[in-house]
């Protein structure tokens, strides 16, 4: 079976995005982009003197999302009618 192709959601020279846009990136809203930085899910950087400004890296984003594929292609190899053979 060929390895997929590297899917990367972030195809930017930048380094770093807003949570809000990161929330668009993944299609999900800026609350779970927050959750997955408290988790460290998703690297992120505080930015400012009072640290207050919240980047998340874009390689992280990448990375996120290579892993949840991967780990989704793993629970579908597991439940095929061909895995219980």
């Amino acid at each position: 079976m060929a390895t997929p192709p590297e899917v990367r959601i972030v195809d930017q020279p930048k380094l770093l995005v807003s949570v809000r846009k990161a929330a668009e990136f993944l299609d999900v809203s800026e609350r779970i982009v927050y959750e997955l930085c408290y988790a460290q899910e998703l690297e992120s950087v505080k930015i400012g003197p009072k640290k207050w400004i919240r980047r998340i890296t874009c390689e992280s984003l990448n990375r996120y999302v290579e892993e949840a594929r991967n780990e989704s292609r793993r629970k579908t190899q597991r439940t095929t009618p061909e895995s219980r053979e």
